[in-house]
């Protein structure tokens, strides 16, 4: 009996999109980040059990419990086995995966609604957040955290004011400003960074949407999520055209990459870093108005989801993507960490390079000189 090889099991599942696979047996409602439909596995009557969560390429029924990713969807809802179940996926994705006979009857096309018009907030709003920087953690460390040469430090202002880093007032956490292309702002991350430049996890609250806040504070009264639509789209999309028409742009997971990378080697004539937030995020419809440009496009990925990145480009199938994995593999050294990514190489690397940067009070020669001449502290 034929088998499937591990590789393409793990590409298919990879490229398999649990919205698109659900979607094609079940109407689905876009809330927010979820998609809610009522679920196939039992009687159900009541919007809002079964939920769609797009991120993780998942679904849920908080009912009856059924769960799992896209393959095991289609087990349950098709009555498939495994194998066969990859082997749906693979017909349905167009990759081959072995030389078994298998009918594949695709389902009826369900009929499209209409889309609702995004959701976009006022560029003042972002304006009026661009202040307190001396409150946000994740600057605090950008500024002295890494040793950057004296070249890279003057870049560092110029990066945070070109990507409209944000902080927010009540608790300095960083907002990275979802920008289009068009300059609208269609929503933002907020984060929780420790002092030492890593996400705090540990605290309760440390990642929120802007619009989800905003409409909790009833600061956003006018948005209806059954009337408007929250798009997010790639981080410092919006510095599409002001970067040289023949620019790369270099795509990272994360926003801190983005910014890091930015910093260390920007240029407006060669490079842009984005970031697309998530793998699960990379698609072709946050990618259109760079595909549209025919940019060359580079995906750097972490040293862990190597084969996963390779795979989601050879998904999208745009003939100027190219992947990056050298950073992560030839320069990586042990101490990068197994889950390094290209920012986290290139940290150590600036590190190694340039001197830690040193208070100049704290400088062992300015001591020496403060004691011979005598001088004393000036408190005014």
């Amino acid at each position: 009996m034929a088998t499937i090889d591990d590789l393409t099991i793990q590409r298919i599942k990879d490229a398999a999109d649990i919205v698109d696979v659900v979607g094609d047996f079940v109407d689905l409602k876009k809330r927010g980040v979820r998609y809610l439909g009522l679920c196939p596995f039992h009687d159900d009557k009541h919007l809002g059990s079964f939920v769609v969560y797009p991120k993780g390429n998942v679904f849920k029924c908080f009912r009856c419990d059924a769960k799992g990713g896209p393959v095991e969807f289609l087990m349950k809802h098709e009555n498939l086995t495994f194998p066969d179940a990859i082997r749906w996926l693979g017909k349905k994705y167009s990759i081959d995966t072995d030389m078994e006979d298998f009918s594949y009857t695709p389902p009826s096309p369900r009929p499209k609604p209409a889309p609702l018009p995004m959701l976009t907030l006022p560029m003042s709003m972002v304006n009026s957040r661009e202040g307190n920087r001396e409150q946000n953690t994740l600057v605090r460390w950008m500024r002295t955290g890494i040793s950057w040469d004296s070249v890279q430090r003057k870049r560092i202002d110029q990066v945070l004011n070109d990507y409209h880093v944000g902080t927010n007032r009540r608790n300095g956490m960083t907002i990275f400003w979802q920008i289009d292309e068009q300059q609208q702002v269609r929503t933002g991350k907020m984060m929780l960074y420790r002092p030492d430049g890593h996400r705090d996890r540990d605290s309760h609250y440390n990642f929120d949407w802007i619009h989800s806040a905003l409409f909790r504070d009833q600061r956003l009264p006018q948005w209806d999520e059954d009337k408007q639509e929250v798009k997010p789209t790639l981080f410092g999309l919006h510095l599409l055209d002001r970067f040289g028409p023949h620019a790369t742009v270099n795509i990272v997971e994360s926003e801190k990459t983005a910014l890091i990378m930015a910093i260390a080697y920007g240029n407006h004539q060669q490079q842009v870093w984005m970031a697309c937030g998530g793998l699960e995020m990379l698609n072709r419809e946050r990618l259109k108005p760079i595909i549209e440009q025919h940019r060359r496009i580079v995906l750097y990925p972490d040293r862990d989801g190597i084969d996963r990145w390779r795979a989601k480009m050879e998904n999208l199938r745009y003939d100027r993507m190219y992947l990056n994995a050298e950073p992560v593999l030839k320069w990586w050294r042990e101490g990068d960490g197994e889950k390094a990514d290209v920012a986290d190489v290139a940290i150590r690397i600036i590190n190694e390079a340039t001197p830690p940067h040193t208070p100049i009070a704290d400088d062992p020669a300015v001591q020496r000189l403060i004691k011979r001449l005598d001088l004393k502290e000036v408190n005014e």
